[in-house]
């Protein structure tokens, strides 16, 4: 009998540690997944055409051609989505918001409720919104970074600037 629970026991303590390894696992697995779409917004994108595409979709929907909304990418890709342009698409966001004033968020991700992506607002935005507040990072005038990052870790403003290549930094 004794024998018998050492043994369950012993099970127990094998099926706990990998579960446990499995978890550090699937943790490290997703914060190099989000590190690399990190890197493709801030280092590898060519924001000044990034900000021109948003400013086509604030057109748009100022014409009355899309609705300002929320766009889930993946999730819709034979709708309007499908003929968002290109610089949007290639970053292969979780969504894109537009909204009715002009300003259009490209959200890479909402998992685990960390949040980060860029803000694109018109030329005009500043003169009809005059107390509003920019985002965490301007990336070029009126494209700006945001990361939930930057309210949960101390430095955080360091460790983005580090990922920038000089050439991209303001």
């Amino acid at each position: 009998m004794k024998r018998d629970s050492q043994i369950i026991l012993k099970r127990i303590i094998i099926a706990v540690f990998i579960v446990f390894v499995l978890a550090v696992l699937v943790f490290a697995a997703g914060h190099y997944v989000l590190e690399r779409m990190r890197v493709r917004l801030l280092c590898k994108t060519d924001h000044q055409a990034l900000l021109e595409a948003c400013n086509e979709l604030s057109r748009q929907v100022t014409q009355g051609n899309l609705k300002p909304g929320r766009y889930e990418v993946p999730k819709s890709p034979a709708s309007e989505v499908s003929k968002f342009p290109r610089p949007i698409l290639e970053l292969r966001p979780r969504y894109v918001y537009i909204d009715d004033t002009g300003y259009v968020a490209v959200e890479m991700t909402g998992v685990l409720d960390l949040h980060f992506g860029v803000c694109a607002y018109p030329e005009d935005f500043e003169a009809r919104f005059k107390r509003y507040e920019y985002r965490d990072k301007e990336l070029i005038p009126r494209l700006w970074y945001y990361d939930d990052g930057y309210r949960e870790r101390s430095g955080y403003d360091k460790y983005i600037d580090r990922l920038i290549p000089k050439s991209k930094a303001k």
